[in-house]
């Protein structure tokens, strides 16, 4: 498997699944309820304040990146030890996730990203409202796709562009789609909610054990 074939198919992989956790469309579904928004306004909303979540990853992601492309001189080093340990780490952490959650049941159905609790009464205006949640999408980015520009960033910019190339379209496309299609189903399946949130971050969880694995075991 070639080097950028690895890259584009893990960071497909990520943005793929994130979009599902909860935190990343049920706060749209519930303005967009509460405001009066209609299901078109709520898209438009959920593509702009998904933007600002991506903008704030990419910023980090490309830092990061960086950091693997000053590094490119050791770049087995990097690619089969740092990268790996990174990606495999991080995803022990999000595997352990839903036996912490499940061990303190009081707690919010996702802690790590804060705009899940972002409520707004409705008489406050749209753009308070848009506000508000943009700025908590912005300020709770994907640490996954983070730690995979370390990996990405040891190709260079070839391997930093093709992350910011599929993330951000991928991502954004998801949280609309998943947001479109549960408009008129959220309340039949509300109360799978808090397990769907650790399906979430179990299945992104593994998806970052296996890549990790894979970047350690297969030659780029």
């Amino acid at each position: 498997m070639s080097a950028s074939l690895q890259i584009v198919l893990g960071t497909l992989a990520l943005s793929l699944i994130h979009p599902l956790i909860p935190s990343h469309w049920l706060p749209f579904v519930a303005l967009g309820k509460a405001e009066g928004w209609s299901r078109q306004e709520t898209l438009w909303i959920t593509a702009l304040t998904g933007s600002a979540h991506t903008v704030s990853t990419l910023l980090i992601g490309v830092a990061v990146g960086l950091l693997g492309y000053q590094f490119a001189d050791y770049y087995e080093i990097v690619t089969h030890l740092v990268a790996p340990a990174v990606l495999i780490g991080l995803g022990l952490v999000y595997l352990s996730k839903p036996l912490r959650q499940r061990c303190v049941p009081c707690c919010s159905p996702d802690e790590s990203h804060p705009v899940a609790a972002t409520v707004s009464p409705s008489g406050r205006s749209k753009v308070t409202a848009i506000v508000a949640i943009a700025s908590a999408m912005f300020f709770s980015p994907c640490l996954e796709i983070g730690a995979f520009y370390l990996s990405a960033g040891a190709l260079g910019w070839r391997g930093i562009a093709l992350v910011s190339g599929v993330y951000p379209i991928v991502t954004v496309l998801g949280m609309v789609l998943v947001v479109n299609w549960s408009w008129q189903r959220a309340k039949s399946f509300s109360a799978a909610i808090p397990a769907w949130n650790l399906s979430g971050h179990a299945s992104t969880g593994l998806v970052l054990v296996v890549l990790g694995f894979l970047t350690f075991f297969i030659d780029m």
